[in-house]
């Protein structure tokens, strides 16, 4: 967690107590604040499930969305555990008759959140049970907001916590319909029209008889199997036109093992919309940039150099990390695009040539670059990390742009257990990468 991030986590948990503690008595604040804390967290979720365009954009894309809806499934279920191990009846309730139901109902809501987040950390759970396990997210929060306003609570009817909650929880309510309703949502039906396999995963071509809404280089649309109840699933978008998208993707899960090991030509699928927010610049009028890639991470960087025309303006230089040629199936096309656009300079690093990325050679790469340029990168998070590091040792000051594409976006188990050697390594790993990106910058 970035320091910015941090503060506005902190800031958001210590506003729910500041709000609240004017209204309840001393010995109630904290079970009161940490069931609002959990209430408007869980509402929260439900809004960043729903998808409105203007909540991501406000976020600044999708991925950013579903990083604050993992972490605010924990703030909810953190702040239902205290309130419930805290909490004690105070008063009749606004309706004595379902002040014990409320309690009761309260309680089940806890226990819900807490099996539910459980089973979003537990990976090994396939992608189609835990989508249907979190669609039940919404039943939790109702039985959460009937226990809200009708448990015996100090807070009384009509003062300011009591009325926001009222508030989120008829949002969070209307958000959780929207995700019910998202089912509705126009697709469009499209074909297989070439599908060429490389080593561990495979390049589709996906055409419509009808012309497409257009799309942005970077974005991505979600593909599901053309059949009722059919689950959707995010890929970015590689290059296409009007009546065409193209993919690359790489087996790392049950449904994308399934698409690399059997699709075929002629095969039907329903696309959605291009969204997000992660788009490098390819008109003549643009910033220097850094695009760095790895493995599948090269999609967005495909569409844009597809959409690119030559020019003789700003450079824009590639990195594209690979574990070989045969696992990079577009290779090909990358040099190609590479070959005719002048304002290109394409680094390919393949660990089967030896040839991996390090520090010094990143920032012999970075040095000779404008102070503002632009980075993007689309990759594992070390990569992110090396990246990043380098060009602050550095002095740059132009904007780092990611998204983070584990879009289930939950912890696993394994970093649960183990939470502490992962963190120790990451951390040496970032001193050592000072330590050398200082001494290529010095010369030493």
């Amino acid at each position: 967690m970035s320091p910015k991030t941090l503060i506005i986590a902190a800031t958001f948990v210590l506003a729910h107590f500041v709000l609240v503690a004017p209204f309840v008595p001393l010995a109630n604040i904290v079970p009161a604040s940490l069931g609002a804390l959990s209430m408007s967290s869980m509402a929260l979720t439900l809004v960043l499930a729903a998808r409105w365009r203007i909540v991501d954009r406000l976020m600044g894309g999708p991925d950013k969305s579903y990083g604050a809806h993992r972490w605010l499934g924990f703030f909810a279920l953190g702040g239902a555990l205290g309130h419930w191990a805290t909490a004690e009846t105070f008063g009749a309730g606004v309706v004595p008759l379902l002040a014990e139901s409320g309690e009761g109902l309260g309680w089940f809501a806890a226990m819900g959140l807490l099996v539910l987040t459980c089973a979003a950390m537990v990976r090994a759970i396939p992608y189609h049970l835990w989508k249907a396990s979190h669609m039940l997210m919404g039943p939790v929060f109702l039985l959460a907001a009937f226990h809200t306003f009708f448990v015996a609570s100090p807070l009384a009817v009509g003062v300011t916590p009591w009325t926001l909650m009222a508030v989120v929880s008829v949002v969070g309510l209307l958000a959780w319909g929207q995700t019910l309703l998202r089912k509705l949502e126009v697709t469009r039906l499209v074909t297989v029209e070439q599908a060429k396999p490389f080593e561990g995963g495979v390049d589709i071509t996906l055409r419509s008889t009808k012309p497409m809404p257009a799309f942005r280089p970077g974005q991505f649309a979600t593909i599901a199997h053309n059949r009722a109840r059919a689950e959707a699933h995010p890929f970015t978008i590689a290059g296409g036109d009007e009546t065409s998208r193209r993919f690359v993707i790489r087996a790392a899960g049950d449904w994308t093992d399934e698409i690399v090991s059997t699709v075929t030509v002629g095969d039907q699928f329903r696309l959605g919309r291009g969204v997000g927010r992660f788009l490098p610049q390819v008109q003549a009028k643009r910033s220097e940039q850094l695009w760095v890639a790895g493995g599948v991470g090269i999609t967005p960087f495909m569409a844009a150099l597809e959409r690119m025309e030559p020019d003789s303006n700003a450079r824009v230089s590639l990195i594209y990390c690979i574990r070989s040629r045969q696992s990079a199936g577009a290779i090909a096309d990358i040099e190609r695009h590479a070959a005719r656009l002048p304002q290109v300079d394409l680094h390919v690093l393949s660990d089967t040539d030896g040839d991996r990325l390090t520090p010094a050679r990143l920032t012999q790469i970075m040095r000779d670059m404008s102070t503002d340029a632009q980075v993007y990168l689309c990759g594992p998070e070390g990569l992110k990390m090396m990246v990043t590091t380098a060009w602050e040792t550095l002095g740059k000051t132009g904007r780092i742009h990611s998204e983070r594409f584990d879009f289930r976006g939950a912890y696993g188990l394994t970093d649960l257990i183990y939470i502490g050697r992962p963190a120790l390594e990451a951390a040496r790993s970032w001193m050592a990468g000072r330590r050398e990106v200082a001494d290529a910058a010095s010369g030493t």
